[in-house]
């Protein structure tokens, strides 16, 4: 019942999913429930609707106003909102279907582009439903840091980018998914003394893994799920998504942004090497990636060799 009842929000929602002050719904943010922060100087300063600060965190359900003079010539006037209510994650994974897994042939099996309002559907519920798992709030506290940042229209509150955070564990050339990074974060806290269990009990992912793991084993911060629509290409949205992640990520305490592309994936592979400055830190063959199977509506596994780059920060 609850994933039809998302099913007739989302599909009643497919054409714009716009983000305005005035409509209230699952799909829009209230901006009396969002505090902004705007850049000055290359610098994070927070403000109120009535109130001036300089405080620099950034919180989930912050926007940012970013202007056209700030990141480059062409590039529209955009508000960085950072959240993991349900309503924005499924506006979200509507977003990545259509912007990322629907608009390049790279991402999907076969030959034929043309896909059913059924099929697409299935796409958005298991794509929406796999953000609420991953980046959604919880009752508890979650071990690793996650993020999901969207870039909105400032004139239209349309959303034109999206981009995720999320702390887990390097091993050697292996970066776990961080439900598994969290288990083995959890099972070395579990195999200690009382003492120092007491002691690491609320410790963050970063600090066990320094302290507790393996010297091959790390905590790093990966970007992922990048996507502009296809209207916004072109003009800056995704090097602004990209500083915000590295911001971020700063903010958590790395000195470092990871993240994994397909060897074959020419285009992304040029945005990031090239254009932001990712490194090639090694290559892992034959690693399961997804494509989708635009008939069917489903997400497939199938093995591509995968760069794992990062940058300073």
């Amino acid at each position: 019942m609850i994933r039809l009842f998302l099913a007739v929000i989302l599909f009643f929602g497919r054409e714009a999913f716009c983000f305005t002050p005035q409509t209230r719904g699952v799909l829009s943010l209230q901006p009396s429930s969002y505090e902004t922060y705007s850049r000055d100087d290359g610098k994070l300063q927070m403000f109120f609707a009535d109130e001036s600060s300089t405080t620099e965190s950034k919180e989930k359900g912050d926007t940012a106003n970013v202007s056209g003079d700030a990141i480059g010539i062409g590039t529209p006037a955009v508000e960085l909102v950072v959240a993991d209510s349900e309503g924005f994650l499924n506006a979200v994974g509507s977003f990545l279907v259509d912007s990322f897994w629907l608009s390049s042939d790279h991402h999907q099996l076969g030959n034929d582009t043309d896909i059913t309002n059924e099929a697409r559907m299935r796409l958005v519920i298991e794509q929406c439903a796999d953000l609420q798992e991953k980046y959604g709030e919880r009752m508890g506290k979650r071990l690793s840091k996650t993020s999901v940042v969207g870039a909105l229209d400032k004139e239209t509150k349309e959303l034109i980018g999206v981009v995720t955070l999320k702390e887990t564990i390097l091993i050697n050339s292996d970066v776990l998914d961080p439900e598994k990074a969290e288990l083995i974060a959890q099972n070395a806290v579990a195999s200690l003394g009382p003492k120092q269990r007491r002691e690491y009990k609320n410790a963050p992912l970063h600090t066990i893994a320094t302290e507790l793991l393996s010297s091959n084993t790390k905590a790093v911060c990966v970007l992922s799920n990048l996507a502009v629509s296809r209207k916004a290409r072109r003009r800056g949205v995704g090097s602004v998504l990209c500083e915000e992640i590295e911001a971020l990520a700063q903010d958590w305490g790395y000195d470092a942004v990871h993240l994994l592309v397909e060897s074959e994936n020419s285009s992304a592979r040029q945005l990031y090497e090239n254009k932001l400055g990712y490194k090639k830190l090694c290559m892992n063959k034959a690693v399961p990636a997804l494509r989708v199977d635009p008939e069917t509506g489903s997400f497939q596994e199938i093995q591509a060799d995968t760069l794992v780059l990062f940058k300073r920060l």
